[in-house]
């Protein structure tokens, strides 16, 4: 039974494999025909009237750097509204308001924008200035990314066609380089970036806006019926209500907007928890739509997989404990499941080694000096499998929906974070519970010459035995921090 059920979970993995190589296949096909290219037809005689929208919660350490950085997009100020929304209950209210000032005698439209709740969180907020928004475009920044002066220039004209609903840039990364976890998030991203979204706009396949960096047609949000707070990834949601109504997306690879990663691990985790349960949120909501819908069943396929992408994390977290079950079983069961357990394991690695080697070619990091974060990377993946199970079932049956936003450092230095983040104790010590069943499990492996199961064993290890105690040890420091709202 332990062996059906093993085999069952590793195929619907072997298929998830399966369909992210063929993501790379499908990158060097030809598009089916829609024109992709630019056209710089607005600005020509005029320039459209753009309101620059900035949702804002206790950003002291970031805000500055982003209000400076709109102010110096290469666009009339007569034609440029910029918002700040602002929800913060700290001194970054002060710190806008002092700088708003200073930018309005230079004659920028600034609007600071508070509404006395956090109601709806950022999708309430960018609802709330929408309906005063004086612009005919919309462009999205959260507080942590770094517009560059031409980013309007170079998204605008995407509009030229009215069916042009929303154009999305691509991220780049502050701070790759500071520390093991910045760089796996930057390769895991970087998929998203490099592989998916330009694979889904290439063949005109639903894909979504990433919540910053981008620009929508007001008329867009407005038809698709505005911003809802009922799921925690808002921008995942309105993209298929978009989509669903006919608008058309556009993804600008070569429009690249900086941003900063979140540092300290249990800012990263909760992140994961706010995308991995609000895409099961989104999914819940939108599943029946999409396949009820007139689309073309490649669309339907590829919204499948994009809407439940994390619903791997539960088929994961089930094998990661049918693996350790069938090593630790009766020894007449250990010899054929095990083999073919770590067999099973080796082949769906290297489908995921392959294609984060690719990823690593597309974003021209590909080094030998940077090969080592190809298994690092797969093993912190393997590490979050308990905690995005959790964020799966929470968007599955979950009520709460509060919004906890990343906190951001400025300084990029993880060492000193500004904000306290508050984090339970129970995933982290079960990760490193499972990273002890794990090492013991490598050690009777290399004991026994179970050969072919030492890699996978050293991957669980190595990624629960991370996540685990560096989560463990970034709580004691965080208790350090005074408290913040």
């Amino acid at each position: 039974m332990i062996s059906f059920g093993f085999l069952m979970l590793a195929l619907i993995l072997l298929i998830h494999g399966i369909y992210r190589i063929s993501l790379v296949f499908r990158l060097f096909l030809g598009s089916n025909g829609e024109k992709k290219k630019q056209e710089n037809i607005l600005f020509t005689d005029s320039c459209p009237e753009v309101t620059i929208q900035l949702p804002i919660y206790n950003e002291k350490s970031v805000v500055e750097r982003l209000l400076y950085a709109v102010c110096a997009i290469d666009y009339p100020k007569e034609k440029m509204e910029i918002q700040i929304i602002d929800d913060s209950t700290d001194e970054t209210t002060a710190i806008v308001s002092g700088l708003i000032a200073d930018f309005k005698k230079r004659g920028f439209d600034i609007q600071h924008l508070q509404r006395g709740t956090r109601a709806g969180y950022k999708a309430g907020g960018l609802q709330y200035g929408l309906e005063k928004a004086k612009g005919e475009f919309i462009a999205i920044f959260d507080a942590d990314f770094i517009p560059p002066p031409s980013f309007l220039k170079n998204t605008l004209p995407y509009f030229s066609s009215p069916k042009i609903g929303m154009v999305q840039a691509r991220w780049g990364y502050l701070n790759r380089n500071s520390n093991l976890l910045t760089r796996c998030q930057a390769l895991f991203l970087d998929g998203h970036f490099l592989l998916e979204q330009p694979v889904r706009y290439k063949q005109n396949l639903f894909f979504n806006f990433n919540g910053t960096a981008g620009v929508w047609r007001k008329q867009c949000i407005i038809d698709a019926g505005g911003w809802e707070g009922d799921t925690l990834t808002e921008d995942l949601d309105l993209s298929y209500r978009a989509q669903f109504k006919g608008w058309k997306f556009v993804y600008t690879q070569k429009m690249v907007v900086p941003s900063e990663l979140p540092s300290p691990i249990v800012a990263f985790r909760t992140q994961q928890h706010r995308w991995a349960k609000g895409a099961i949120q989104t999914a819940k909501k939108h599943l029946l739509s999409l396949l009820r819908g007139s689309f073309p069943t490649t669309s339907k396929i590829e919204g499948l997989f994009h809407l439940l992408a994390h619903s791997i994390h539960p088929i994961v977290a089930l094998l990661v404990i049918l693996n350790a079950v069938t090593f630790f079983s009766a020894p007449q069961e250990k010899s054929s499941v095990q083999v073919f357990a770590g067999i099973l394991f080796s082949v769906i690695s290297l489908f995921y080694i392959s294609y984060l080697s690719v990823i690593l070619i597309l974003s021209k990091k590909f080094e030998l000096s940077t090969l080592f974060i190809l298994p690092f990377s797969m093993a912190m993946a393997l590490g979050m499998t308990f905690a995005n199970t959790k964020s799966v079932i929470d968007g599955l049956f979950g009520k709460n929906n509060i919004f906890v936003r990343t906190p951001k450092n400025g300084s990029f230095n993880p060492q000193k974070p500004i904000y306290k983040v508050e984090h339970s104790l129970t995933l982290p010590l079960l990760e490193t519970l499972a990273a002890t069943v794990f090492s013991i499990a490598l050690y009777q492996a290399f004991q026994k010459h179970l050969w072919v199961s030492v890699p996978t064993l050293f991957l669980h290890t190595m990624g629960f035995g991370y996540v685990g105690i560096a989560t463990l040890y970034s709580i004691i420091k965080m208790k350090k921090i005074p408290s913040n709202h």
